[in-house]
């Protein structure tokens, strides 16, 4: 696998992650007594998180919430700098 695979394959199980705590905070929303349901939504909020965390520290921020990271206080990060995260 070659660099741009890896980091699309980064970026997908990052979108993967987030796609689940959405589905599990609306189901949530909506069943607030399902116990079982809110420790999934816990689960995958940390599993999102962490997946975050990894692409961030390797490609650098996703979003203003990730401001300012460690990587981009050391390197840093202009937001005006090409390529962008979609754009690789």
């Amino acid at each position: 696998m070659n660099a741009f695979e890896e980091e699309r394959e980064m970026m997908l199980r990052v979108q993967q992650a987030d796609f689940v705590v959405v589905e599990l905070t609306l189901y949530t929303d909506t069943h607030p007594n399902d116990a079982e349901a809110l420790s999934q939504w816990r689960e995958a909020t940390k599993e999102a998180a962490h997946v975050r965390r990894q692409y961030e520290n390797r490609y650098g921020p996703l979003s203003l919430l990730s401001v300012p990271t460690e990587q981009a206080i050391e390197l840093g990060w202009r937001w005006n700098s090409t390529p962008w995260p979609w754009q690789r």
